[in-house]
């Protein structure tokens, strides 16, 4: 593989796959660009704002599939924005004003992470937009925006 033309990408846990890719194999990739991604795998336990993730996934199942929620350094070491400062990479980052799922307060705190180890992502955030893009106006923007950054990194 040539990792000089190679971008990971992902949107959701697609985001996340994304960033840990980035994280734990930093010279696989040339960029990566992570759209609503979960920054902090810590926010699976917090989901009790969200109508379709059940109390028993929150208390049974998120345990057994990420790990204990009171074992910190163990979530510390799966969770980006702990990591942010391993990230070299060049990183398109976007997020939805609306997100329930990922709210954009968990993209901030990871630009923020990553602006303070010296790395600059490109940052985009839709207003009006929750864990996915509905308008078609965005959609577009972001895919014009994903191609500029693809033409800048995979030259």
């Amino acid at each position: 593989m040539d990792a000089k033309r190679v971008c990971i990408a992902g949107a959701s846990y697609g985001g996340y796959a994304t960033l840990m890719g980035l994280i734990r194999t930093p010279d696989r990739y040339r960029c990566g660009v992570a759209r609503a991604a979960v920054t902090d795998i810590r926010v699976v336990f917090d989901w009790t704002w969200s109508s379709d993730v059940t109390e028993e996934a929150r208390l049974y199942s998120s345990p057994v599939l990420v790990g204990d929620p009171k074992d910190a350094v163990a979530l510390a070491a799966i969770s980006p924005i702990e990591q942010a400062a391993r990230i070299k990479t060049p990183l398109l980052l976007a997020f939805g004003g609306h997100d329930r799922r990922v709210p954009l307060e968990y993209g901030t705190r990871l630009r923020d992470a990553l602006r303070a180890a010296g790395q600059e992502p490109e940052w985009v955030v839709y207003d009006d937009e929750g864990h996915g893009w509905l308008k078609p106006e965005n959609s577009i923007d972001f895919a014009r925006r994903m191609e500029a950054f693809l033409a800048k990194y995979l030259k």
